[in-house]
Order: structure tokens, then C-alpha cells, then sequence
């Protein structure tokens, strides 16, 4: 259930390389070999910067890092959740393994608590700014809520389930910011239970991001949602 409730179906080693040959002036004869220069395509410099921009242990003090489990995810809830977003490319391919542009990280704390980062880069601002605006649209709550309340009701033993999303307090970070909370409350085994997802996405230029974290009985901490996102933010910004 834990990757499950963290991926959101929106779904997530910077170098230069320059290389030549010095000469060799202590041999009788003197070979200059030609300098050759690896130039980095965009896409590959985005994905680098990606790996920067991701959350790291140091950021998240008292958690583990845990590796991406994909086939947590189910193929009907990325579907609803891709739709939910508009099927925008951006959203669709953040926290993907295969993602060219993209970097993601994950980290738990216990089996209540876990915090996910994920970026990706548009080909402009333009790009990123219609990614913002298709999570932006008054329908994403209640299309959300629904898909992941179909999620959950896939799973054995859960009942009861009730799904509702919301928008989370907006923040001044990064060039645009939105958060949602889903709030699903279900039973297991005749036990109640409440389950927080939040997910704060960020836009900084062309870059794009989500931060996403799970928690329950309680939800994650506001003062922590902002100071990570605020972290996200600054690498976004960063050359």
C-alpha cells in the first residue's frame, strides 16, 4: 500500500567531460594527439541537473532511502491519474525509470511515514507552465480523489473507503506551487484507518517537480512540507 499511496500516477552526477593527450616532451619524437571535446546534449545535461535537484539523505534526517518499487503502482490507477493531469507528458513521465530528463528519490520513516521527490524538464517555460495549469483546473481534486479511492478498493481486506482532496495552503516557492491533501479514511481487518497523501508541485523555469509524502494517523508535518519544498525550490533555481 505504501508505494501505491505514494505514487500519484503523474506518474520520478553533474559532468563535463573534456579529454586530450599532453604532449610527451621527453620522447625523441613528438606526437600531439587532437583535443576532443564531449559536448552534452540538453537532455542529458536536464537529467543531471535533475539528480542534483532530488531530495537526498541529508535533507530528510532520521529516514531511510528506499529503492523505487514501480510495480506498486497498478496500470488503472497511473492511467486515471495521468488523465486526471490531462495526460500532459510532463506529468505522465515524472518519478519513470526511463525518464530521459528526470531524476527521483524515495525515503521512508518507519511504515508510516515516507517522503518521495521527483523533477523533470520541459523543452521551455511554455511547457512547464501548461503542466502547472493542468494540475491547476478545478476538476483535479475530485478526479483525483476518485482514482485513488478505485486504488485503494483494489486492495484485499480494504473497505469502507472515502476518498476527498483538497488543496493544501499555498506557498510562495518557485516560480509556481500548488499542494493537494487526500485524505482516505477505509477499514482493514476491523480497524479504522487514516491515510494523509500530500502532493506540492512546483514549477521553476522550464524545471517541473513533486513533492509527495504519505502519513498516518497524522498529517505530514506543514512546517517540513514547506522547508522541502523551499529545498526542491533553491536547486531548481540553482545554474
Amino acid at each position: 500500500m505504501r508505494g501505491k499511496a505514494l505514487a500519484l500516477g503523474l506518474a520520478t552526477v553533474m559532468a563535463f567531460g573534456a579529454c586530450g593527450d599532453d604532449n610527451d616532451s621527453a620522447s625523441l619524437t613528438t606526437t600531439v594527439a587532437p583535443a576532443t571535446t564531449t559536448t552534452l546534449s540538453q537532455i542529458q545535461l536536464d537529467e543531471q541537473k535533475a539528480n542534483r535537484i532530488v531530495l537526498t539523505a541529508a535533507d530528510l534526517t532520521g529516514f531511510s532511502i528506499d529503492p523505487p518499487d514501480p510495480s506498486d503502482v497498478s496500470p488503472e490507477f497511473e492511467a486515471a491519474g495521468n488523465a486526471c493531469a490531462k495526460n500532459n507528458p510532463l506529468w505522465v513521465r515524472l518519478a519513470k525509470p526511463d525518464d530521459p530528463r528526470g531524476a527521483v528519490s524515495h525515503f521512508s520513516k518507519g511504515d508510516l511515514i515516507g517522503v518521495q521527490s521527483s523533477v523533470t524538464f520541459a523543452d521551455d517555460d511554455d511547457q512547464a507552465r501548461t503542466a502547472m495549469a493542468d494540475v491547476s483546473a478545478p476538476s483535479f481534486a475530485s478526479c483525483f480523489s476518485n482514482a485513488l479511492a478505485a486504488e485503494l478498493r483494489r486492495e484485499p481486506g480494504y473497505t469502507n473507503v472515502s476518498v476527498t482532496t483538497a488543496k493544501l495552503p499555498a506557498m510562495t516557492v518557485g516560480d509556481q506551487s500548488i499542494g493537494y491533501r487526500s485524505t482516505a479514511r477505509f477499514r482493514v481487518q476491523g480497524t479504522s484507518v487514516t491515510l494523509y497523501v500530500d502532493f506540492t508541485l512546483l514549477r521553476v523555469g522550464r524545471a517541473v517537480a513533486s513533492l509527495d509524502h504519505y502519513s498516518a494517523p497524522t498529517p505530514f508535518p506543514e512546517a517540513e512540507r514547506v522547508r522541502l519544498a523551499q529545498v526542491l525550490a533553491g536547486r531548481m533555481a540553482a545554474p
